[in-house]
Parts: structure tokens; sequence; C-alpha cells
């Protein structure tokens, strides 16, 4: 065995220098080369991400183009199809109905910016027309080309004459031209003539303004149309191709680029992993022994490095694939044929267990719909169905809204196809809003709605003679210190455990319901014998005298019962009310914790009321009122914008009274008017002196909306006290909409028409249908203080909260909270996008030389 000589000049250290540079070399190279892969697989995925973003904006844009042109046949069709426009436009032309009066007039082009609004006669003559506003007398020739006319009056043939629309070029403007019969609709009273009806016709130009204002309804920015031959000169323009009757024209954008992020996020990242693991490599080459180690870290860093390249990936492709929508087709049997993935989601079943089964299986409800429109083969159109239900995997019902429409395939066959959203959200939202105006929040008990319906339904029985019930008003005694001593919520806690001993003291056909704050009442059925009321209110007051034991204290209370007997006293549901209120003040009065029978002889409350009235009357003569001022804070604007006037009454003799204690008093004597008059014009001249760019708002009962003159009287104290009547805002709650709503809608529509705004107060204690929010249209809404009271209580209640704000924005309303006193409230109102919030946190109600306007220090 030869032993190899050592080279001269050579030792072992250069043999380990030579080693650690070679190994040092391959590990540079290969940092290079993953650097360079890295910034490749960046490039592709930035472009592959905006080119998805492009895809999904161009989406979004066709969608509101198509929902534009479904408006403006929908708003044709509203104006075609109706009995008057019939006499006046198609039996004659009558200029003072349809431009003087505003029938078909200049709103068209001031509420939905319709440039042409045309009504052609049976032959296709112009005979009436409005351009850009103004009343003009011209032909239909001078906008659209003949051909576009005959064809969209052909479409509109084959559709019987229901509205139809088409994309044209108007001073190379694209433009929405939709055509109508002018028919009678369902108008029994007016009879159709003989012959050819008459065409209505509107144009909706798609100009620059409008373009930008779609694309930012949309999310997208800088919407704009250019002709087909020219060429976008922006930095990062997108487009899609829109095919009119008298072209094409390019509709661009400007991308949002988002995988541009993705390289400014992740490029430093890329040379942060190079540059510590040359620091690492350099380490190597002085520590020879612990390369293995170095090498190992530098193993895990680009493992980490390539995991989360993957992750990044996967995150921008499921963000680009979620939507709130899935997508189905069927055939005309409504066999299943295919569901898109977002179905899985959504739903919770695989889409391979219903592939193949009828749609009606998964929706029952559209049976009896779908079915007889697929045997008619009803090829045009869109169909809705709402809040379709449906039993998902966990055998819970979920709902629906979804959109059909048949469509036909190049081989000639026809399928359905269509959209369902889900809406399970907002349905239970509206069941619970549903359910709170009729029942008392905290307790789960009836309210005082609900126990007046349920009384006058009693009321109303033939056998009442034979069945006779008691009417039993009760209040709390010493239930005041239990909220001052220990606070709001255990006053709360106390209250539903007070409503479950109640229900506890009562048999199955007794009702209990609580009328508000400390107070209950009680229908006790089949009263013939008093011994059963004797026993049951014997029964309430041992129940409700043993001690409370509330979050860890011990609560001591009492209870006074006030009893009113149907039919004995009265059939009246109103007298019923007042008379057990009378019976119950005796009973407080005579010693608290006993119940007192109403007695014909108990006239003394009817007296002090009487007295009360005379000096409420003195009171507004005399300027015994005054003007306290509560500031709303505008959580957009971050800013005060607004103050609540409320009302006080400086009573000689019993002091400062609240707007509780003699409200109800002047509305039901009538003194309301006078009331609101002096409140009104106070409020606005204090305003329009004293706070300069503020808004005042004014509570007005439901009850002077059914005066005629409301809004002449408004008027007229805002020109004597000179406020903008922009600046006035009249507060409502939702029971002014129960009593003659017609009249109700004409007086709002004469105050807004002024440009006063109506707000609605407490929202979500009255006993209004939802509909109201639509037919009404209200500028904002203010949540009543109960509400924002349990948020802390459960996330039930921050839910309907959320749903309630979120039930304000869909109808286009400002939504205000009341009564915020907490900082965590303040956040979580502001995290839910609530407009405005008012309350103790912000500032008491003060004077308003005393009102604090600065409230900096609680918002942040």
């Amino acid at each position: 065995m030869t032993i190899p000589q050592k080279t001269p000049g050579f030792t072992d250290s250069e043999h380990s220098k030579g080693l650690i540079n070679k190994t040092f070399t391959y590990i540079v190279t290969l940092l290079i080369c993953i650097f360079i892969a890295a910034i490749v697989s960046l490039l592709i995925i930035k472009n592959n991400v905006n080119k998805i973003g492009d895809k999904h904006d161009e989406f979004l844009l066709r969608k509101a183009l198509d929902s534009r042109q479904e408006n403006v046949r929908s708003h044709l069709k509203d104006y075609a199809e109706w009995g008057d426009a019939y006499n006046h436009l198609h039996q004659k032309i009558d200029i003072n109905w349809a431009w003087d009066k505003q029938n078909l007039g200049k709103s068209l082009y001031d509420n939905f910016g319709y440039e042409g609004v045309f009504v052609l006669s049976p032959d296709g003559a112009s005979l009436y027309s409005v351009l850009d506003g103004k009343l003009k007398r011209e032909d239909l020739q001078r906008w659209i080309d003949h051909a576009t006319k005959e064809q969209l009056l052909s479409e509109m043939r084959m559709n019987n004459g229901l509205p139809v629309s088409t994309l044209t070029l108007i001073d190379s403007v694209p433009a929405i031209v939709s055509a109508a019969w002018i028919t009678t609709g369902d108008d029994a009273s007016v009879q159709p003539l003989p012959g050819k009806p008459s065409t209505m016709l509107f144009i909706d130009k798609l100009t620059a303004k409008k373009l930008l204002a779609i694309g930012r309804d949309a999310g997208i920015e800088n919407v704009r149309a250019l002709p087909f031959n020219t060429v976008s000169q922006a930095n990062n323009p997108t487009e899609l191709t829109l095919n009119t009757q008298k072209g094409a024209v390019h509709i661009i954008w400007e991308s949002e680029n988002p995988g541009q992020a993705l390289i400014i996020y992740f490029l430093p990242l890329l040379i942060l992993s190079v540059l510590l693991t040359l620091a690492l490599t350099a380490i190597l080459m002085r520590h020879i022994m612990h390369k293995a180690k170095i090498h190992d870290e530098n193993i895990f860093l680009l493992e980490q490095a390539r995991l989360n390249l993957i992750i990044s990936e996967k995150r921008f492709r499921d963000v680009s694939e979620t939507t709130s929508d899935w997508f189905w087709e069927t055939d005309l049997a409504l066999t299943i044929t295919w569901l898109s993935g977002r179905f899985s989601t959504v739903t919770g079943y695989d889409e391979s267990q219903w592939i193949g089964r009828s749609l009606d299986e998964l929706f029952p409800s559209t049976k009896d719909v779908l079915n007889p429109c697929v045997r008619r083969r009803e090829l045009s159109g869109r169909f809705e169905f709402k809040h379709c239900p449906y039993t998902n995997y966990q055998n819970a019902t979920s709902y629906c809204t979804l959109l059909a429409k048949f469509s036909s395939q190049p081989d000639g066959t026809v399928v359905l196809r269509g959209a369902a959203s889900n809406v399970s959200l907002e349905v239970e939202a509206t069941k619970r809003v549903e359910f709170l105006s009729r029942h008392d929040e905290l307790t789960g008990l009836p309210n005082r709605y609900h126990i007046k319906e349920f009384l006058t339904g009693q009321l109303a029985k033939e056998d009442l003679h034979h069945s006779p019930f008691a009417m039993i008003c009760m209040d709390l005694d010493k239930f005041k210190p239990v909220n001052d001593i220990f606070g709001h919520s255990t006053g709360d806690a106390l209250l539903g455990e007070v409503a479950l001993r109640l229900k506890a003291c009562i048999r199955s056909g007794d009702f209990v319901a609580r009328q508000g704050g400390d107070e209950f009442m009680l229908l006790l059925d089949n009263t013939r014998h008093l011994d059963h009321i004797e026993e049951v209110c014997h029964r309430i007051v041992q129940e409700l005298n043993r001690p409370f034991t509330i979050d860890g204290n011990d609560v001591t209370i009492g209870v006074s019962m006030g009893i009113a007997l149907a039919p004995q006293d009265s059939t009246s549901a109103n007298d019923l009310l007042r008379y057990a209120d009378i019976a119950l003040y005796q009973a407080k009065q005579s010693g608290r914790n006993r119940w007192v029978y109403y007695r014909q002889d108990m006239s003394e409350k009817l007296t002090e009321r009487r007295k009360l009235e005379l000096a409420l009357k003195t009171a507004i003569r005399e300027d015994q009122l005054y003007l306290v001022y509560q500031p709303r804070y505008n959580l957009r604007h971050s800013r005060i914008d607004a103050v609540e006037a409320l009302v006080r009454w400086q009573h000689p003799e019993r002091g400062n009274m609240m707007p509780d204690q003699f409200i109800p008093l002047a509305e039901e004597t009538g003194l309301i008017i006078n009331l609101s008059n002096w409140v009104i014009r106070k409020a606005c001249t204090e305003t329009h002196e004293k706070l300069p760019g503020l808004s005042v708002s004014v509570n007005i009962s439901a009850i002077e909306f059914q005066a005629s003159d409301l809004a002449e009287r408004i008027k007229a104290i805002l020109d004597e006290t000179g406020l903008e009547p922009t600046r006035l805002e009249i507060e409502v709650t939702e029971n002014v909409t129960l009593s003659n709503p017609e009249k109700t809608l004409q007086t709002m529509k004469a105050l807004k028409k002024m440009g006063v705004r109506i707000l609605i107060d407490d929202f979500g204690t009255g006993y209004a249908s939802l509909s109201y929010l639509r037919k009404f249209q209200f500028d904002g809404l203010k949540l009543d203080k109960s509400f924002i009271f349990s948020l802390g209580d459960s996330t039930q209640n921050q839910s309907v909260v959320e749903k309630i704000i979120d039930l304000g924005k869909a109808y286009s309303m400002e939504v205000t909270a009341e009564g915020v006193e907490t900082v965590e409230q303040l956040s979580f109102l502001k995290k839910n996008k609530c407009d405005e919030v008012q309350g103790y946190l912000l500032g008491k109600p003060a004077a308003i030389a005393d009102l604090n306007l600065k409230t900096n220090h609680v918002i942040y």
C-alpha cells in the first residue's frame, strides 16, 4: 500500500477550504435558481390573479348593464300598463295631464335620468316627447335610426306589447331603448278601444357620468365608453365589447391589479430569505462542523417558503372563486343536470346527491309554479321565487331566492337555468323583527300591542256574559331602587325572573304580558267566581314577595295590582285598560303589595287628569315649557351633524316633568297640535340662531299625521323662523303607518317635497309591517335603545342589531342607534357600519347654552 505523499504547500486546511468553497458555490447557484424560479412563479401567479380579477369585473359590469336594462323595462311597464295613461296618451294626447301634472314629464329625467320619453301613435308617428327633461315635439328617428326603431317595434309585437329593450348608439353614446304598448293594465274602470295600441318608449343614454355610477355600484373604477376603433391610453385599462344595433363600442375600466400586491409583499420576503441563507452559509465557512445543521436549517427555510407560496396561491384562487350565489340547470322535466361548486358550500349537500333528481324535490314550494311554466313553454322573461324553503344537510330549514330562465341550446334543446341566493339570515332577521314588534325582547312575553289585540278578541266573543274575564294591571314595588343600587343588568335579570314566576301563577288559558318598564298585565279567563281572581292575586303577591337571587344579590320587591272586570265594568278594551290603571293607582296609594278592584267612585284620577289638562294648556300659553337638546354623532364623518330637541315642563307645583308624563295626555285631549307647534317653532328658532350648520330633529306624534294641515303648519313655521327645510327632521314611530296609511303617505310626500327629512323613531318596538319601509320611503331609522342595552347579553342580540342595520341600508336609510352608553356599544356599532349614534356616552340632553358639541374623547 502506497502512502500518498503530502504535496508541498498544500495542507489539510486547504482541502477543507476547497470543500467549503465548492459547497458554497453549489449553495449560491441553487439559491439563485430558486430565487429566479420564485420570481417567475410570482409573475405567473400575478398575471393569473389579474386575469381572474378582470374577468370578475367584466362579469359584474355585464350584470350591472343587464340590470339597468331590466330597470328601464320595469319603469316602462309601470307607466305603460296604467289606465290613466291609456286615457290621456292613447285615446288622446293630454299635454296638461302628461307634462303640466308631471305624470309623464320632467320627473323621469330628474329621478331616473331618461333623456328621451316618446309616445308613438299606432302607425309609429311621434305624438308626444320629453327630451332631456324638456317638453319638445320631435320625431323619434332624429334619435334612433329607422332600422332600430322597426326592429324594436317588431320585438315588442312578438312580445304581445310587453316591454322590450335594445342597445344602440345615439350620438356615439351607448343607449338603452325600451318600448311597450300603452294598455289599461289592471284598471277595470278603463274600457279599451278597438284597434292598434299606441306605444310608449324610454331612452336611457349611458353617458360618462352614468357609466361611472354603474361602475362604482359594482365596485369598478373609471368605467367609460370608447368607440370601437379607438385604443385606450390608460395605464391599465380593461375592456369588454358591447354590441349595439348601430355597431360595437368599447366599455373600459381600470383594473385593480391585485397581483401587484403579491409582488410587493412576497418579493422582499424572498430577498430576505436569500440574504439570511447567505449569512448562514458564511457562518458555515467558519464553522465547518456545523455545516450539516446549517444545511438542515436551509432546507427547512426553503420548504417553508415553498409551502407559503402554495398556501398563498390557494388563498387567492379560493377568493376568486367565492361568490354569494350558486347556479343550477335542469331539463324540461325539471331534472337537475348541473350544479355549481358553491352548491355544496351553501347547502352542505354533495353535488352528486342531487344530479339526476328533480328540482322541486329540493324546493317543493316551486312545484306549482314552475311546472305550468314548463308546460306553456314561456321562453321569454325571467322568473323569481323569493324565500323558497329547503331542508339542508343538518335537517334544518334554510331559504333561497331563485332566479330562473329558459334557454335554447345550439342543438335545439331547451333547458332551465338559474341562480340561487342564500337569504336565510335575511328571513331569520325579518321573523325576529316581526316577533319583537309583538313581544317584549327582555322577558319574551307579549307586549302591550299584543295584549290589546288579544283583549279585543276576547271582548268580541258572543258568549262574553257566560265567560267573563278579569283585566289585571300590575306594577312592581321597590323596583327602581334595584336599578339604582345594583344596576340595569340586575334589573333586567329581575324582570325576567318575575316573568317566569307570573307564568307559573296562571292557568293555561290565561294571558300574561309586559307593558314596559316594571309594568305587567294579566288576563284571567272564565272568572265567574271572584274566588279564582283572589286566589291568583294572592299567589302572585306571595310569589313576588319571595326574595330573588340575582348575580349573588338577594333582591326583595313587591307588587300592586288593579283589576277591571269584563263585561261587568266595560266591554271596551280602552276602558278596561284605563279602569285597571285607575284601580292600580288606588292600590299603590293604599299601601302597595295589594290588589284593588275598579269601582265607579274611583274618579279622583280622572279629576287629577282634568287638572293636569288645564295646567298643560296654561303651560303652553305661559311658556312654562322649555327644550333640551341631545347631540347625534355621525360615525362616517366623525362629527356631530344633528341634535334632537326634547321638550320638558317646569310645572309650578310638580317641578320638572318628562314628556311621558304629559305627551299622552296632550294626544288624548287634542292639545298635541298646539304643543307640537310650540316645540317645532322653538327648535327651529334656536337652531337657526345658535347652531349653525346643524340639523334638528323633532318628535311628532302619530296622531298629528292624521291632521290634514301638518305640512302647511311646518312650512309656515319654517318661513317664520328662517330655518332651511333641509335642516329639519321629523321623528315618528312605526305606528304612524297603522291608522289611515294613505293620508299619512300624502302628508309625508308633502313634507319630503319641501326638503324635510323623516325618520322612524324607536324602530323595532312598533307593530307595523316591514312593507312600510318600502312604501313610505323614510330617510332614516333610529334603532330603539332596548336593542343597544341588550348587546352584551348574547350574540343573538348582536346578530339582531346587525340585521336591522343591514335592513335599513337595504332600503337606503341612514341608521341611528339610540341609548349608546358604553365604549363597547360604540365600537360594535362602528364596526357594523352604523351611520349615527346617540346616547349618554356622546352627550346627555342639555339646554342649548350648555350643549357640548365636542365628543372626541370617546371616539377612537
